[in-house]
């Protein structure tokens, strides 16, 4: 595994790993189609590099399972590359669920399908790290619940 220089958080840099050891989202609530779009991405890819690194989280048997940027890997995987730049993260299993949710929502083309999808597992993984399961599940700290911190989020994204 090459190490590059750009440090980002205290325990976090971007290194290159081989295709092989990364592994989809699992429920992937996003599809990864070979369009127009997918054609741009791989045109630039061979034109500029992956200018973004994917996001990955280490998994128990040594492989990694990717929370933003499966269309990134798969454009580098048809153009043959063998490795691609990542930033290693340690996240639980929500935490994971919020970020690859969050990285994905600001995507231009959604199904509608995917979008619903996507926060259905958002609303439940924040239920789930609130630590309660019923009421709502309130944010002690904004007072909140759920449901509103994802609407909130959504309507600020809509205003950006």
């Amino acid at each position: 595994m090459e190490e590059k220089k750009e440090l980002l958080d205290q325990d976090e840099r971007v290194v290159e790993i081989e295709l092989e050891r990364l592994r989809g989202f699992v429920n992937h609530p996003f599809k990864v189609q070979a369009n127009s779009q997918m054609i741009e991405l791989q045109e630039s890819i061979k034109k500029y590099g992956i200018l973004n690194p994917l996001i990955v989280r280490p998994r128990q048997d040594g492989t990694y399972e990717i929370i933003s940027g499966h269309r990134r890997k798969f454009a580098a995987e048809k153009i043959g590359y063998r490795k691609v730049p990542v930033i290693i993260r340690v996240l639980k299993d929500d935490e994971a669920v919020v970020s690859m949710v969050d990285s994905n929502l600001q995507r231009e083309m959604i199904s509608p399908s995917e979008k619903a999808f996507a926060y259905k597992m958002k609303y439940e993984a924040i239920k789930r790290k609130a630590g309660r399961r019923k009421c709502g599940q309130v944010d002690h700290n904004l007072g909140k619940k759920s449901i509103e911190l994802i609407s909130l989020k959504k309507y600020i994204d809509n205003l950006v």
